[in-house]
């Protein structure tokens, strides 16, 4: 399951789908672009030409013989030019020509004399069945202020795929140079605003990650704020306050009934446990003594479970984790006496302190060391250690929890080993409440050299762990 932190943000999830979809725009328009330069063939045949004249007429502008290029060089045969001075036909002078055989005359009039020449794009046929098509083009260039020339550019066939310069220059000039203009600025507007329309979602998870804490501390729900919500939002947020209203009233009378039960069923067993105690000695009596005394722990732990929120939420106070730890200890080692274990104590020089219920945290202690004296063997070390930073470790040397049963085992009413007998499935699962309720967690894990280890972390110890 993915972790709530480690999601991405739904701003930044639409922001990148936006623009890879302007991307794929972008790249579809130069593909159709494309094609469509492919498919006129004439609109591109004159465009080329007017690229082979734009250069013809720069380079002699620059002093450069426009002849020396590879084109007209390589392929006599299916490119030439003529340039001419800018005058009147009478006056007209030729100033470089390259391949000028496969130029037509120039036009004369009925007299045989020259007449002007005109920008004009003309196609002809080639005389050979199959041959290649050729194009002219006539037409006035101006480089600069100060040089005109008439050029006259032809082109048979296209050998030198010019027209592929012709292309990269009209994708370039429009559709590469604006799209990677226009695609981050479209995208960084579409996040701004997708950013700026979801600032409410973004207060309603703010708010549930607040009754997420509460629940946690064992505070009540806080309904979420509905004000200047847009309206699909406002009725989410209506449909989650009536169903935290019926939780929270769910939950309330449910820790109400557990505790009026164990109240209630309080008395009939101590009543019950006189009477047994009147019976005569034998294994019918014992039996009955372990079972009811076991029904007691049950009443009892089910009462400290559905009272501890309250408990925490009424008193918090400054609690000293080696005192209060070190109490439960000395009050159980009687215990481990009788049932042949042995308990040892560390800490260190420096008490942990926490915020929370010392009452709570004792509670939680004697379970987990309760729980270690029922799996520890006879005559072995049930070892109990405080740590710096509100960590307390209790350590047996049991059999040990499969690694598929360790998340379990703080489930309510779960219990391990149950042929062992005792116990109820309730007080590791207080453990675990209690230390939710202090902002920590709990936890088993493998005990170095064999055994279970048990970790109880409180306050700061939460955030390490």
């Amino acid at each position: 399951m993915l972790s709530v932190t480690r999601a991405q943000p739904l701003s930044r999830i639409l922001a990148i789908r936006m623009m890879l979809g302007a991307l794929l725009v972008a790249v579809a328009l130069t593909g159709t672009t494309f094609t469509k330069y492919l498919l006129e063939h004439r609109y591109l045949r004159r465009e080329t030409l007017e690229d082979m004249a734009a250069e013809v007429a720069t380079d002699l502008s620059r002093g450069i013989d426009p002849a020396s290029r590879a084109a007209f060089r390589d392929y006599p045969n299916a490119y030439a030019f003529r340039v001419f001075s800018d005058r009147l036909a009478f006056d007209r002078r030729l100033l470089a020509a390259a391949n000028p055989s496969l130029l037509p005359p120039l036009p004369t009039d009925a007299r045989g004399r020259a007449t002007d020449l005109e920008e004009k794009f003309e196609e002809f046929d080639n005389p050979t069945p199959g041959g290649p098509r050729s194009w002219q083009l006539t037409e006035r260039e101006q480089v600069g202020k100060h040089h005109h020339y008439w050029v006259q550019a032809m082109m048979v066939g296209d050998p030198d795929w010019r027209w592929r310069q012709v292309i990269g220059s009209e994708m370039m000039d429009h559709v590469i140079v604006p799209a990677l203009t226009i695609v981050p600025v479209l995208t960084l507007v579409m996040f701004l605003t997708t950013r700026s329309a979801l600032r409410p979602l973004v207060r309603i998870a703010a708010q549930a990650d607040e009754i997420g804490a509460a629940v946690s501390a064992g505070r009540g729900f806080t309904p979420l704020a509905a004000g200047r919500l847009p309206r699909e939002f406002a009725a989410v947020v209506a449909a989650l306050n009536a169903m935290l209203g019926k939780l929270d009233r769910s939950l309330s009378v449910q820790k109400q009934f557990t505790a009026d039960v164990a109240h209630e069923l309080r008395t009939p067993l101590a009543v019950m446990l006189l009477e047994v105690a009147e019976l005569p000695d034998g294994p019918e009596r014992q039996q009955l003594m372990e079972e009811l005394g076991g029904l007691g722990r049950l009443v009892n732990e089910m009462l400290r479970f559905a009272q501890a929120e309250d408990v925490l939420a009424s008193a918090p106070e400054p609690v000293n984790l080696t005192a209060t730890a070190r109490k439960v200890c000395e009050e159980m080692a009687p215990d481990a006496v009788r049932r042949k274990r042995a308990i040892e104590f560390d800490a260190p020089d420096e008490p942990p302190f926490v915020s929370g219920n010392a009452t709570l945290i004792e509670i939680a202690v004697r379970n987990l060391i309760e729980n270690a004296l029922k799996f520890a063997p006879s005559g072995s070390l049930v070892s109990i250690a405080v740590q710096p930073g509100g960590r307390v470790v209790v350590d047996d040397r049991g059999p040990g929890v499969a690694d598929a049963l360790k998340a379990k085992v703080f489930d309510r009413f779960w219990r391990v080993g149950q042929e062992q007998g005792g116990g109820a499935g309730v007080g590791l699962a207080l453990v675990r409440r209690v230390a939710n309720l202090h902002g920590g967690h709990a936890w088993i894990e493998d005990r170095p050299g064999g055994g279970t280890r048990a970790v109880l972390a409180v306050g700061a110890a939460a955030r390490i762990a």
